[in-house]
């Protein structure tokens, strides 16, 4: 029986104000149907898919297609399956048994294994960071070019930081990442298109089936940014911040967030992906400004600033809410207080920052090869949170009535397997390729 001397989880909420405010939205909110319940239910799945969209992931999907050309057009939709399922099923087990999946970890599986994965999850947006100080700065200087790329940075942490602060920031920032993500795909979605016409030269494969030698690295890079799982335990507190409940289980709502959040990560890197392979055929970039320029050539100057906006909103948004993914995984491990508003989880989202932005004033820029290095940090944890969510949610106490049925859970595993396998042979082949 539970003791009401001991305090109380932090996720267990408290009857202030501002809840009761949101109580009532919420309860507005039930009586809407049809389309004005799906569009009111959207929001963290479009957050998550602004904060995976950085500068990072515009280069690699870009040079996937310009390496390797339609080959690992495969390994985008097994990304997007993998992605889909797992974090509909993390949010899913918020919503059933009240807690955040990290919560979870640790109640039902011991310390040991959740601070595993909030210090995995911690260092990997660590590393991540810099490519989005530099992608702050590129963007803002695409738009502005008499802004040094170095003041882009400091003014893009500048906002970050009045950002932190804001009251009601989950509300905020919903809004504004519904604007990023449609502008994001009309952008990407726009130059792939633009790019079709061009003539094929045989430079690279068309073929949608392959398997290419070379790809480890940026196989895994991919994953680590488009399918982080860490990214989709994050998802987790956002669906408790943004009050789903078992009714938006069976309305879908939930259902309709992770779908539109998903496709919206996977439209606008597989527009970059094709852009890569029609425009840069075997001509890998090393920065978004690089596409920028090869865009230009057909579309003409006009677009450098239009392509500015969506580059400089992927790398706003993940420069923003990148930090609190790491910082939000470590400090519910840890058992400690974390939320949007949390001003601890602030405070050293912005002591990420500051380490990202020194690294970039002292190292002067980062290359291609680093973005793609940076973002297998996500990489790491995939193992612990795929296994972990798996068992959760075939726990009958955590999952009551709402345990999922065996189709969904062989989905779970085959996917699981399917890119543990991928991802254990490719690092088998990156470790002997250095060893070599």
């Amino acid at each position: 029986m539970y003791d009401l001397k001991r305090r109380p989880p932090f996720y267990i909420l408290k009857l202030s104000k501002k809840d009761l405010e949101e109580k009532e939205m919420s309860s507005k909110a039930e009586e809407r149907t049809g389309f004005k319940y799906a569009l009111a239910a959207l929001g963290p799945g479009l957050i998550l898919a602004a904060t995976s969209i950085g500068p990072g992931s515009i280069v690699s999907s870009t040079n996937a297609g310009a390496n390797f050309g339609y080959a690992l057009f495969w390994w985008f939709i097994v990304m997007a399956v993998f992605r889909a399922i797992f974090n509909y099923g993390m949010n899913k087990y918020t919503i059933v048994s009240g807690k955040p999946l990290m919560v979870g970890i640790r109640e039902k599986y011991g310390p040991v294994w959740a601070v595993l994965a909030g210090v995995f999850a911690f260092i990997g947006q660590c590393v991540y960071g810099i490519g989005n100080v530099i992608g702050a700065g590129l963007g803002l200087n695409m738009l502005f070019p008499a802004i040094p790329l170095k003041a882009g940075a400091v003014i893009g942490f500048v906002l970050c930081i009045i950002l932190y602060f804001l009251k009601g920031l989950y509300g905020k920032v919903e809004k504004v990442m519904k604007v990023l993500v449609a502008l994001m795909v009309v952008i990407f979605i726009a130059s792939f298109i633009g790019t079709l016409r061009l003539p094929y030269d045989g430079t690279v494969t068309h073929s949608l089936v392959g398997f290419p030698s070379g790809a480890t690295a940026m196989m895994l890079s991919l994953l680590g940014t488009t399918a982080s799982l860490g990214t989709c335990a994050w998802g987790s507190s956002l669906a408790k911040e943004k009050g789903y409940a078992a009714k938006d289980l069976k309305k879908g709502g939930m259902l309709i967030d992770v779908v539109i959040g998903t496709g919206a990560l996977t439209l606008i890197s597989l527009g970059c992906y094709f852009v890569g392979a029609n425009l840069l055929p075997a001509q890998p970039i090393g920065n978004g400004m690089d596409l920028a320029n090869a865009l230009s050539t057909i579309f003409g100057a006009f677009i450098k600033p239009v392509f500015g906006i969506g580059f400089l909103a992927a790398a706003l948004s993940s420069m923003m809410m990148a930090p609190k993914i790491g910082v939000n995984l470590l400090l519910q491990s840890l058992n400690k207080d974390s939320g949007m508003e949390n001003k601890t989880e602030n405070i050293i989202s912005i002591l990420m920052l500051v380490f990202a932005l020194i690294i970039v004033f002292s190292y002067g820029g980062v290359p291609a090869q680093l973005l793609t290095l940076a973002q297998i940090g996500g990489v790491i944890n995939t193992p612990i949170l795929g296994i972990m969510t798996i068992l959760l949610l075939r726990n009958k106490n955590e999952m009551k009535t709402y345990r999922i049925g065996s189709g969904y859970m062989a989905a779970l595993i085959v996917s699981y397997g399917v890119v543990m396998v991928t991802v254990i042979n490719n690092i088998v082949t990156l470790i002997r390729q250095f060893t070599a």
